[in-house]
């Protein structure tokens, strides 16, 4: 029955793939084989001890995509409703979300006159925590990453009461655990989630020199969808169906209490200059309710990320992280090509992972035959305007 298990799940996995129209490469094919040990052990009736995975290595390596292929396998199995998967920006959205709610909570309900005060905070973040968690065997933390103190607390919170319950934790991640928040000033705030990491879970690096975004992503919907369109003129943007917005397009998108100016908000498309989305304080909290409601974003003006401040910086290379893994079509306009833009990618945290996810995108140039669409690596098409 376990082994028939391993054996439904590989072959989805290989299905999987062959839809995408490729083939496991051996150092996926290793990693599969011990995602398929945690299977058979989550099949049987002794879960205590079960050692979780973490799955780590360059970008574009297919970390996301092998995982998350075994997860959509596992959870057509017998894990169907215990199991859960989580991108970074979207658990610590929702940790926050339920502190808050759980404070709201806390002082709203009725005390004696005599009775202390609510519940102090380290009480309230473990009662969000534990909703989080309830019903949940196996949870999957996809593209960990680590670059702020607050997060890194609640993730070792968020860990403890995890182990505690007997949750089998999976997480892919660009960074090896002791790399995690590499800031060497805050990085020993990480290191009781990192010493939780390397007890319960098992590191595999998947290991290899080839990114296979660099092999094109044209053809498909959602993000690998999208383009980069340099310098942006009237008849690239035509050529995909899209108008520039006129002046008296230009308003607002409010999200919770906050307002932020763009250049259009139509039906599921969204136009913002760069200098609106990351010159600004916008945050990922804006982003993933954005990406919830524009399934469309064209960002333009978008410049060589050497000149725009270091926030602006980091800010853009969120927005790619949240409309790759939210599957959102992103079109880019630049008086740059995407070729220029990438060679000149500042030393900022994650901008290597930022870069492959940018290779999925068409290139859209104008040349002196027109406008030339490359549709992956090596190939053209050429349109006349």
């Amino acid at each position: 029955m376990v082994h028939g298990e391993a054996t439904r799940i590989r072959d989805a996995v290989a299905a999987a793939a062959a839809r995408e129209g490729f083939a496991l490469d051996p150092a996926q094919e290793s990693v599969l084989d011990r995602l398929l040990v945690l299977a058979v052990g989550l099949r049987t009736a002794r879960r205590r001890g079960l050692r979780g995975l973490y799955v780590w290595g360059p970008a574009g390596r297919g970390k996301s995509w092998l995982v998350g292929a075994f997860f959509a396998a596992l959870v057509d199995g017998p894990t169907a409703g215990a199991a859960r998967r989580v991108h970074v920006y979207e658990l610590f959205r929702e940790l926050h979300a339920a502190i808050h709610a759980q404070r709201v909570a806390s002082w709203a309900a009725p005390r004696p006159d005599d009775a202390a005060q609510p519940p102090p905070r380290a009480t309230v973040v473990d009662a969000a925590i534990d909703d989080l968690l309830r019903g949940t065997r196996v949870l999957y933390l996809d593209e960990l990453h680590l670059h702020d103190t607050g997060d890194a607390t609640l993730l070792t919170r968020l860990l403890r009461r995890a182990f505690s319950a007997r949750v089998v934790v999976v997480a892919t991640s660009n960074y090896e655990p002791g790399t995690l928040l590499p800031n060497p000033l805050w990085h020993h705030l990480a290191e009781p989630g990192i010493e939780l990491l390397q007890a319960h879970l098992d590191v595999v690096e998947l290991a290899g020199t080839t990114d296979y975004r660099s092999w094109g992503g044209r053809g498909r919907s959602g993000f690998a969808g999208g383009s980069w369109v340099s310098p942006g003129a009237p008849a690239q943007l035509a050529a995909l169906g899209l108008r520039a917005p006129a002046a008296g397009e230009r308003t607002t998108v409010r999200t919770g209490s906050r307002t932020f100016a763009v250049s259009a908000a139509r039906d599921g498309e969204l136009w913002t200059t760069f200098a609106d989305l990351a010159a600004r304080a916008t945050s990922t909290l804006e982003y993933l309710d954005w990406a919830s409601r524009f399934r469309r974003w064209v960002v333009t003006d978008v410049p060589l990320l050497p000149g725009a401040d270091r926030e602006a910086q980091q800010r853009f290379i969120a927005v790619v992280d949240v409309l790759c893994d939210a599957d959102v079509e992103l079109v880019v306009t630049s008086a740059h090509d995407r070729d220029a833009f990438l060679a000149a990618m500042p030393d900022r945290p994650d901008a290597f992972r930022m870069a492959s996810r940018l290779t999925l995108l068409a290139r859209i140039e104008t040349s002196g035959k027109g406008v030339v669409t490359e549709m992956s690596p090596g190939s053209a098409t050429i349109g006349r305007t």
